[in-house]
């Protein structure tokens, strides 16, 4: 959302080289686009600041960055991703060129440049490798001189901005409270107002939880929106709001300072100077790298690493230092080295031996008070052996107790009995040779190493000595180098979150929300034919703060951008609304342009996470698998003895054995998702998943002013349009959707025909679209409505393409064009080739008319008795229960 920045231009004195350079980066599109490379979470954020999508390629880096400019008044706008230019540097004696894409450029209301966002842990190491590209300057600032030269050409800034700026506190607080704090028009009654503003007037830092507790008529809802509007008072940098016993409400700022004084003068400071202790020479490790502190001096410390001479702030090195990221190999002078010493000593004996010195240590301070050796059950000559390994431990350590600790794991021989060099060369064929993407065989590799050994004249250790060496490797790193990341995947460590970034589950319902698509293990048949139509795909939209499915789209098209609709669309159905952020993966059907303006539309952040990594897509994993496994799985006809093909017969196929109809299971896939899997305890929550929704949404607030209305309008703007998004009113013709003409009387006007305007079809029925004219939208008919009518998308490209491939093999080149595929169409021959694309189709349809003919708020997933019989109560149980009654409670059937 572009505004009018001149007088700022005025205010800063901006010359017109760097005026024409700031409009040039304003006109244009990002330069690039993100990825998720692995381990990040990529994605858009809609910015209401900017009117359009801002991309983010971390979502604990970037996208706080977007919240902070998102929500300070200094920003006056930002661009994302903005021009790539050219940067040069020398490093290890060479010359280097090459592009780089800032994640930033931003305008204020005193500053304007290019910024970079990078995680301290990373700005270490490129510093450490890149010495001319990355630096620290005298006031611990990092700096990047090859950016900063570019920008100050054209009278610009370039700044890096670094992970420890982010005040998470503040970043949760604001994105728990951002549905009342943007379009918030909601205005809190009088009398609720009155009585929130009293009670906290009464009790000065009231906590949250006590306020919400009172139960006094007042909801969650009327004090966030008091709370956005400045009308009640809490510092949202001290405390999260979610911490609700400890997240203190006052009636003014003034009033908080004025209790937060009064507390602190009676705090006194225990904070004390801490002396680091380094020297000169010291060995250090950095980031687990071995350098060496050459000098200390009044403007930094210099420090050695391999050949590279790298001068940190006192600031930036005490902070690293209590970080852990620097690292003493060697002792303070002075520090007392003895502590250490028997920590390391306990810390390496077994259970056992600590047992044992527990055992003599008792013994002798009972010896020690006058108990006889007799008495003691101890010979004197033990008795003696322990008193001097006590003393003398006593005199070394300064702690006797550690001289009783039994050293049997010293004992022996323990030094390694093979040469330097058949280690060393042992070490290569398994680094080099055994760990290829050849995947050899150990056995192989070691009879080359074998024979390579005799050839030099050396011992070569036993077979087993070689396999127990190539089990010292790290597993990922052995499994990657022979059958790649995919492979690798499982035996990956998993990365905790240390630092308190936002939640991965969110904050509250809806906050973050999964999307994804499976492939049922169940035939199913035709309702009319009894024939098989094959498997269904199922997409569930999934809460994951309370594992709630919020909505499930059935079908038998592969997932596509349709799927994707319908579960958004049943989600706005039976909840009212959308969520905040969709995580989804790397489908084509979660990037195209219709998905990405449906969720921009309706202020929907979307968060893509790493592919072939199903770790961070594991709510919607699990919960695909406990569909499957306790629902599925126990219906006549499903597919899983078909994991081993061969070994089925045919009275066992479940392509023969299929009995249910997609209609029937839909009605009980709604009773599963929507009853049985809502009411029983989920293993993580301890909870079931509507009474940790219900519950959580009674303390985070229901926003109902973010409540979606479900109409024809909200179903137009649901709807898929063409590429462009737009089509140009033909005289006499209308508008040209996919290959078809739609008309309706309102286009017949000289100031609407020749112009483009906006367009969206309907994919279940392609003799549907509409058009955005005189600021409507208005129905529009296509040509030969009676064929296309009903007529699905999928039928319209299934004969398309057959339509092209027909014209490919005479030799004819003929525009396609709606005439066309009306014919064939209507054809005999398209009724053989669409048959199965029909049946299923018009088994879809009947769930549709379902969803569509009932109001969200009501109970329109009521099982039909004349469609479906089933033996036993399904009963709502745990996981653990279903697992023992599934036998009893899902043996099911149909009568036809």
């Amino acid at each position: 959302m572009k505004k009018d920045i001149s007088e700022l231009y005025d205010n800063l004195n901006i010359k017109e080289n760097t005026i024409k350079k700031i409009e040039s980066i304003r006109n244009s599109q990002p330069s690039r686009k993100v990825k998720s490379s692995g381990k990040n979470v990529s994605g858009i954020y809609p910015s209401r600041k900017m009117g359009v999508t801002i991309q983010f390629e971390s979502r604990t880096l970037e996208l706080a960055a977007i919240y902070e400019k998102e929500f300070n008044s200094t920003v006056i706008e930002y661009y994302d991703q903005p021009e790539t230019f050219l940067i040069r540097y020398e490093n290890k004696g060479r010359n280097y060129g090459h592009y780089y894409t800032p994640d930033f450029f931003v305008i204020e209301e005193d500053w304007i440049g290019y910024e970079e966002w990078k995680t301290i842990k990373e700005l270490t190491n490129l510093i450490i490798k890149y010495p001319n590209r990355y630096r620290i300057d005298e006031s611990g600032i990092f700096r990047c001189p090859p950016a900063e030269e570019y920008a100050k050409e054209y009278g610009l800034s370039f700044r890096i901005r670094t992970s420890d700026e982010i005040d998470w506190t503040i970043q949760r607080n604001i994105r728990f409270l951002e549905d009342y704090l943007i379009n918030d028009t909601t205005d809190v009654s009088i009398k609720k107002k009155s009585q929130i503003i009293n009670l906290i007037n009464e009790k000065p830092g009231i906590s949250l939880e006590r306020l919400l507790n009172l139960n006094l008529g007042f909801e969650a809802d009327d004090i966030y929106h008091l709370l956005a509007k400045n009308e009640i008072y809490a510092d949202i940098k001290a405390v999260l709001i979610t911490d609700f016993s400890k997240f203190s409400i006052y009636s003014n700022k003034e009033s908080s300072d004025a209790f937060s004084n009064v507390s602190n003068s009676n705090v006194k400071s225990i904070l004390n100077a801490e002396t680091l202790n380094i020297f000169p020479l010291q060995p250090i490790l950095w980031e687990g790298e071995s350098c060496t502190i050459l000098s200390i001096s009044d403007s930094g410390i210099s420090i050695m690493n391999g050949e590279q001479e790298v001068k940190l702030p006192h600031a930036l090195f005490e902070k690293l230092f209590h970080e852990g990221r620097i690292k003493p190999l060697t002792k303070s002078i002075n520090n007392n080295p003895f502590s250490e010493e028997v920590s390391i000593i306990i810390r390496s004996a077994s259970p056992k031996s600590l047992e044992e010195a527990n055992r003599r240590f008792d013994l002798l301070q009972r010896y020690w008070n006058g108990i006889t050796v007799e008495e003691l059950n101890v010979s004197s000559r033990t008795l003696r052996d322990w008193l001097k390994k006590y003393k003398d431990a006593e005199n070394k350590f300064g702690s006797g107790f550690v001289g009783l600790i039994a050293k049997r794991n010293n004992q022996g021989n323990r030094g390694r009995k093979l040469t330097q060099e058949v280690v060393e060369l042992m070490d290569v064929y398994i680094r080099e040779k055994y760990e290829s993407s050849r995947s050899p065989n150990l056995n192989s590799i070691y009879k080359r190493f074998y024979q390579e050994c005799i050839a030099k004249k050396l011992i070569p250790p036993s077979f087993v000595t070689f396999w127990r060496e190539s089990n010292k490797r790290p597993v990922h790193i052995q499994t990657e180098k022979r059958k790649g990341s995919k492979a690798a995947y499982g035996t990956e460590k998993f990365y905790f979150e240390i630092k308190a970034t936002t939640p991965r589950h969110g904050d509250y319902p809806y906050q973050v929300c999964h999307i994804d698509h499976t492939e049922l293990d169940i035939e199913l048949i035709c309702s009319e034919t009894y024939e098989n139509l094959g498997k269904p795909w199922l997409t569930l939209l999934i809460d994951a703060y309370s594992r709630r499915i919020l909505s499930f789209y059935l079908t038998f098209d592969a997932p596509s951008y349709r799927s994707c609709m319908m579960a958004l669309r049943e989600c706005v159905k039976r909840n009212s609304r959308l969520p905040s952020m969709l995580v989804v993966d790397g489908g084509k059907e979660f990037h195209s342009i219709y998905f990405d303006t449906l969720l921009a539309k309706y202020k929907v952040t979307k968060a893509q996470r790493p592919g072939a990594k199903p770790k961070f897509g594991s709510v919607c994993e699990r919960i695909f698998g406990t569909t499957n496994s306790e629902f599925i799985h126990n219906l006549l006809g499903n597919t899983q003895i078909m994991k081993k093909v061969r070994e089925v017969t045919k009275r066992f196929n479940p392509k023969h054995n299929a009995i249910w109809t997609f209609e029937s299971l839909y009605e009980m896939m709604s009773e599963w998702c929507y009853e049985i899997y809502d009411k029983q305890i989920h293993s993580t929550l301890t909870t079931s998943p509507r009474d940790c929704y219900t519950n959580r949404l009674y303390k985070t607030g229901e926003r109902k002013h973010t409540f979606i209305r479900y109409d024809e309008l909200f179903e137009i703007l649901t709807l898929p349009s063409t590429a462009k998004q737009t089509a140009k009113v033909q005289p006499g013709q209308g508008v040209r959707i996919n290959n078809i003409y739609y008309w309706a009387d309102m286009l017949d006007h000289p100031e609407i025909e020749g112009q483009s305007v906006y367009v969206r079809y309907d994919p279940f029925n392609m003799s549907i679209a509409y058009a955005y004219v005189n600021k409507h939208w208005i129905k529009l008919r296509s040509e030969n409505f009676m064929i296309f009518e009903n007529r699905t998308e999928k039928e319209i490209k299934m004969a398309t393409i057959e339509i092209r491939k027909r014209m490919k093999n005479s030799g004819k080149a003929i525009e396609m064009t709606g005439a066309i595929i009306a014919k064939f169409l209507d054809s005999v021959e398209s009724k053989e080739i669409l048959k199965l694309q029909n049946l299923k189709d018009k088994a879809t349809k009947s769930t549709l008319k379902l969803i569509k003919a009932k109001n969200h708020d009501e109970n329109v997933y009521e099982v039909k008795e004349k469609h479906l019989h089933i033996i036993g109560e399904i009963k709502r149980v745990t996981s653990t229960e279903l697992e023992k009654e599934t036998e009893k409670n899902f043996i099911a059937y149909e009568e036809f």
